[in-house]
């Protein structure tokens, strides 16, 4: 059998196929351009990854925001950042029912219940105590969210009073309104877009601020697309564990009392007025609207008999700073007719537990009951 011709075809079939192979730069470039095309039809179509939740429809509603507080890559899923997503997963965003007098408390980790579970906390104390108003019933909810930052809570207020509250109570404290906690707290690096918008809606915007770029904006939407993604998936733990939180270590409370009385690079012994948030604090009164809003100075501990208690209250604040705070958020409540109580000593040391904030339950249960008179008292 000749072999000329079958010589022919076999070189022409294996030019063939390699004219015809895959270009695995070509490949590349496509498979970019692809990526480019699905990531702008993203960014410009569901530029808000806060839609996506899994955790209404399942009926897993978390009673606080989530946090990671210990270390690994587990607990780290519960770092959203994204306000939308973490308020769209919170019980809060349940529709009010008709016999509803709905208390929204804000604050830090004290508030949160750091250390604490979730009947242990302030909220939840309140709500054991079964409180009415009228004919309704008072259904308090757990909208804080550790480290003390007063445009944390303004920007949370933002996301939540769509959600009908009846009365919102507020807990602070000095560190909530010093000037670094403007600007220094991780809600407000992950939310940029929001902090802009409040911060020129009331003024506040560190001098040269300059609004997030498109590709800030890009870069801000990938980040939350992947922490809300991870965070969807938690959910099934929660399902299969009942926990709302993996418990972390406690903080370690010092020993004793330092002598430094310098406060925040602040010397003695004047604390300048103009150092506090005091004006947005009244910008949260504003977005409050009509709701009415109860100023609380938490309670602290407070230390005495020990060495250098004559001039610190405890590990956190020198008594010239803490008592010139009191003076001057007194006085603004007064002139600006804020509902406020200082509850600074209200609670005896010894309920206190990892940090001057920090109660335990019999605390958290005692300020409860301090508080619903108040509670009772807003009822209209």
């Amino acid at each position: 059998m000749p072999t000329g011709n079958l010589n022919t075809i076999n070189v022409t079939c294996i030019i063939t196929d390699m004219q015809s192979g895959l270009n695995p730069w070509r490949v590349l470039v496509k498979g970019i351009l692809l990526f480019l095309v699905f990531e702008y039809a993203l960014f410009s179509l569901a530029p808000n990854p806060g839609i996506i939740n899994v955790y209404a429809p399942m009926g897993l509603e978390r009673q606080r925001f989530p946090l990671s507080t210990t270390l690994g890559p587990l607990d780290e899923v519960l770092m959203v950042g994204n306000l939308d997503e973490m308020v769209a997963s919170h019980i809060v965003s349940r529709p009010k029912v008709p016999d509803e007098f709905r208390v929204l408390v804000f604050g830090d980790s004290a508030v949160w219940g750091l250390n604490l579970d979730l009947n242990q906390t302030l909220p939840s104390q309140l709500n054991a105590l079964s409180l009415t108003c009228g004919n309704k019933k008072v259904i308090t909810y757990n909208v804080s969210f550790p480290r003390p930052s007063v445009t944390k809570d303004l920007m949370i207020l933002d996301k939540v009073t769509q959600y009908q509250p009846d009365m919102i109570i507020w807990l602070i404290t000095l560190y909530t309104l010093i000037p670094t906690t403007r600007v220094d707290h991780w809600l407000v690096t992950q939310n940029p877009g929001e902090f802009y918008k409040l911060g020129k809606q009331f003024d506040f915007l560190p001098k040269g601020y300059q609004p997030p770029t498109i590709l800030d904006e890009f870069y801000d939407q990938q980040r939350a697309i992947f922490r809300v993604t991870q965070y969807q998936f938690y959910s099934l733990i929660q399902l299969a564990t009942d926990m709302d939180q993996i418990p972390g270590p406690p903080e370690v409370m010092p020993a004793g009392l330092t002598n430094d009385t310098i406060f925040e690079m602040v010397k003695p012994p004047t604390y300048p007025k103009s150092q506090l948030s005091l004006d947005q604090i009244q910008d949260f009164y504003q977005l409050a609207g009509k709701t009415p809003v109860l100023l609380i100075n938490q309670p602290m501990l407070i230390l005495n008999g020990i060495r250098n208690s004559d001039i610190r209250y405890n590990s956190y604040y020198p008594r010239w700073a803490y008592d010139q705070y009191r003076q001057y958020v007194g006085e603004a409540a007064t002139a600006n007719g804020w509902g406020y109580l200082d509850l600074w000593n209200m609670i005896p040391p010894n309920y206190f537990t990892d940090s001057p904030l920090h109660l335990n339950p019999d605390g958290e249960r005692k300020l409860a009951e301090i508080l619903a008179p108040a509670i009772q008292k807003a009822c209209p």
